[in-house]
């Protein structure tokens, strides 16, 4: 095949193309929304956010009770209390640091993993890589 050839052929080709080939949404990390109520801080769309990030809000409140390093449970409507008083930056930040360990993919920055191995492995179902992470 000549090079005008090629090139006329390259040039149809890309003509064919549509305008957007693949289109990547950008992933939010959810914020932290709460209330102060005396001694302690209620984290209110805790399950939400767990759900947002696809995990296991036992492995999720693990993570963020030991990064905000207090005690707390979760309520009866998904609400997670902390037994102290927390400014909502703290908690966003805990938060994002969940996300970058434990759901994000260290290889291809994707959100769309899964945690396999009993929570210790996070594997990406887009582009494969598997990365171990430190225990909780």
């Amino acid at each position: 095949m000549e090079e005008k050839e090629y090139l006329s052929l390259l040039e149809k080709a890309y003509l064919d193309l549509p305008a957007v080939i693949y289109k990547k949404e950008r992933f939010e990390v959810p914020q932290v929304t709460g209330r102060l109520i005396k001694s302690r801080t209620v984290i209110t769309n805790f399950r939400e956010i767990a759900k947002h990030l696809a995990r296991n809000e036992e492995h999720f409140l693990k993570f963020i009770l030991g990064d905000v390093g207090v005690r707390g449970d979760i309520g009866m409507k998904g609400e997670l209390t902390l037994h102290s008083r927390f400014q909502p930056a703290i908690l966003n930040k805990a938060v994002d640091n969940y996300f970058k360990f434990c759901v994000q993919c260290v290889h291809c920055a994707s959100p769309d993993t899964i945690l396999t191995n009993n929570n210790t492995i996070v594997k990406c179902n887009a582009c494969g890589h598997q990365e171990k992470i430190n225990q909780l």
